[in-house]
């Protein structure tokens, strides 16, 4: 997660978990309403950032950033990449695959012959 919700700036107000995609947003707390980003998620798109009227989402800097733009998988920094964190894992290897430009699913390691894999994706893999 390369975002963490200062819960002394959070107002429970919402905007942030209605407007995540992948319903990365929990509220910890039923009577103030204060929210929490699960990592395991979360895939750092930054729309709640955007949409926090108190500014109470920020960057954690104790994860790696996964915006799909500058990911290391890819040579063309501002390439638009999405990843198969959830949906599937490389059937030799079982490295997260990841596509560029709407194409098919493809391992880095087996199928391009890359040597580098997702920061985030090895972040939470040690996690577990």
């Amino acid at each position: 997660m390369s975002f963490q919700v200062l819960q002394d700036r959070c107002i429970g107000c919402g905007a942030c978990d209605f407007s995540c995609p992948t319903n990365a947003l929990t509220k910890t707390d039923s009577f103030l309403g204060l929210f929490e980003i699960d990592p395991f998620t979360c895939d750092d798109c930054g729309i709640c950032v955007g949409k926090c009227p108190e500014s109470a989402i920020v960057s954690d800097p104790a994860w790696p950033v996964c915006h799909g733009h500058g990911c290391p998988l890819t040579s063309n920094r501002l390439a638009e990449v999405q990843c198969s964190i959830w949906q599937q894992r490389c059937p030799t290897c079982g490295t997260t695959m990841w596509r560029s430009n709407g194409s098919e699913f493809s391992c880095p390691k087996c199928d391009d012959g890359r040597k580098v894999s997702c920061p985030k994706t090895r972040m939470l893999e040690h996690s577990r």
